[in-house]
């Protein structure tokens, strides 16, 4: 593929990405539109099913009149032809006659209601059912999408604090570098003085028992000890009792 062609399709894939991420942003609030208009459908589907219903309802007492009529009539014919009326009875049949054809058609009509009736009421309940799951979706989706919303927020706290953390962690081993070298200077620079004056010498001969005036107690005694001999040693011996010589007159 040219190079031209491989920016036309980066190009085509970033529009295609743009296009997804706005129609995405819009996703819930298309879904609420949808559910509203769904609403409406199904208050005017409610609405058209309760007229067929009270139709229904009126057709229907009104089929049961008409059975009720041709029995009544039934039961007249056949008193009269017991009666010997036969007039009365071939007059009653031409009636049940015509209230027989109206019957029939109605009928017809009340099945032909009943069975609309009873399509649109399933196709009511499972309009209304959809409804409530979608409904119900929807609300999931906006919960996720809010916890997606506040992890991602967390995510990105938590990375910005991971990042002032990292950060004021290298600062202090900074410090601590700095006061490491710090001390080292200054403990070098003390000993440079240390040895400019002397004092070094002097520290190592009294660790090493030479010089200096420490003495223990101990020292101390023997030196009062030497002390008395070397005086013992130094006086004259003194005479013994009853022996000497006397003194000249």
């Amino acid at each position: 593929m040219s190079v031209w062609g491989k920016l036309f399709s980066a190009v085509r894939g970033g529009v295609n990405e743009a296009a997804e991420s706005v129609a995405d942003a819009q996703a819930l609030r298309t879904l609420d539109q949808e559910i509203r208009d769904a609403d409406t459908a199904l208050r005017k589907a409610r609405a058209d099913l309760a007229g067929i219903m009270a139709t229904a309802k009126a057709l229907g007492r009104r089929v049961d009149e008409a059975r009720a009529k041709d029995q009544k009539d039934l039961d007249s014919a056949r008193a009269a032809m017991t009666a010997g009326r036969e007039d009365l009875a071939r007059q009653l049949a031409d009636r049940m006659s015509r209230n027989r054809a109206d019957l029939s058609r109605d009928e017809a009509e009340l099945e032909r209601l009943q069975a609309a009736q009873a399509q649109m009421l399933r196709a009511v309940q499972d309009t209304e059912t959809r409804i409530q799951t979608m409904r119900r979706e929807v609300e999931s989706v906006k919960a996720n999408e809010s916890l997606l919303k506040a992890q991602s927020a967390i995510a990105s706290s938590h990375a910005g604090v991971n990042s002032r953390l990292g950060s004021a962690m290298d600062s202090l081993e900074r410090v601590k570098r700095r006061q490491e070298a710090l001390a080292g200077r200054i403990e070098a620079g003390a000993e440079l003085q240390a040895l400019e004056s002397g004092s070094s010498l002097d520290q190592a001969l009294l660790e090493a028992g030479i010089g200096g005036n420490r003495s223990t107690s101990d020292d101390i005694f023997a030196e009062i000890q030497r002390a008395g001999k070397k005086e013992e040693a130094l006086s004259p011996p003194s005479a013994a009792p009853g022996i000497g010589f006397e003194p000249k007159s």
